[in-house]
């Protein structure tokens, strides 16, 4: 690994440790999320300052509130990473209404969206009725697939002005060409909204998908199920070269299995290779020259770190509560 890559890594490790210790009641996913989230931002996680988030956000909600649910810990580092960390709460707080006027049940997956709204909470409401007529199409398109999570995706698109047709058509294209080979799946579903996003052809960047997923199998990560694959959807758009990303996963994957925290025991095979493709993605991101495209690839890659993680921890309840 290069040293980029290798000082990210152990970021990254450092980080779920102290995040641990601020959020002992999070699961250890939640965990990783804050790291992998303090990791695109390139910060070290300040207790001081997650602390002061957690404050922030129990002071100014109340004990139902949805920012208490399961993205809790996710939701007080990102808000103690500012300095006006109150007034993007109260911004946030103010976009989920918007949200709901315009049709979102409150969910989980709510909040951070509307959290990532607060940069832009002067069209939230334009930002709120377009992504309530994306989420309908999407839903219209696979009704068994679409859940509450997709809520984000449909947020990001209308963040960045992605015109309906233009986001339904190149979704379908992809989806058309990664079913064959991964099934009307949650991830293919995922992946699809990934490449929808992204620059490029669309059937191209699903097909360079496809071979990124081969690429990281043959490097020896021999893993059926598909959770690493909208990362590896995020990956093909920024275009990165597939053996070299393959062994590259693999290596952290293996990596990450060593250290304390990581175990199967602890987060899995399945969770562990998510997080090793997540950390390559953050390489590759911002490891790559600034592009005018940066803020939204950015936003990208934080929704699908964050609603992958939060589907698996509400699905991984839901299975225990059986």
């Amino acid at each position: 690994m290069q040293s980029g890559t290798v000082r990210r890594t152990e970021q990254f490790i450092e980080n779920r440790r102290r995040i641990e210790r601020i959020f002992r009641m999070s699961t250890p996913q939640a965990h990783c999320l804050c790291a992998l989230l303090l990791g695109l931002d390139d910060r070290d996680a300040d207790l001081d300052a997650i602390r002061r988030g957690r404050k922030i956000l129990k002071k100014n909600t109340g004990i139902f509130s949805t920012f208490r649910g399961l993205g809790m810990a996710p939701a007080a580092t990102k808000i103690g990473e500012y300095e006006d960390g109150e007034q993007r709460l109260n911004d946030a707080k103010d976009n989920l209404k918007k949200l709901k006027a315009a049709g979102f049940a409150a969910t989980d997956y709510l909040c951070p969206a509307a959290l990532l709204m607060a940069k832009c909470s002067n069209r939230a409401e334009e930002i709120a009725k377009n992504a309530r007529g994306q989420y309908l199409e999407m839903r219209h398109a696979h009704r068994i697939l679409t859940g509450g999570e997709d809520v984000m995706f449909a947020v990001l698109f209308a963040m960045y002005g992605a015109e309906k047709d233009v986001i339904c058509s190149r979704t379908d294209a992809a989806m058309d060409l990664l079913s064959v080979r991964f099934g009307r799946s949650n991830a293919a579903q995922t992946a699809s909204f990934a490449i929808a996003l992204s620059d490029g052809d669309a059937d191209r960047l699903a097909l360079k998908t496809e071979r990124l997923y081969d690429a990281v199998r043959e490097a020896g990560e021999k893993n059926r199920e598909m959770l690493d694959l909208p990362l590896l959807a995020f990956l093909a758009g920024l275009d990165v070269p597939e053996k070299e990303t393959g062994e590259l996963i693999a290596e952290l994957s293996s990596y990450l299995k060593e250290q304390k925290g990581f175990s199967a025991m602890k987060i899995g095979r399945s969770q562990r290779l998510f997080y090793a493709t997540a950390l390559a993605a953050i390489d590759a991101l911002l490891s790559a020259p600034k592009t005018e495209a940066f803020a939204k690839e950015r936003d990208l890659l934080q929704t699908i770190m964050t609603s992958g993680i939060l589907l698996f921890i509400v699905t991984s309840m839901a299975a225990a509560a059986v």
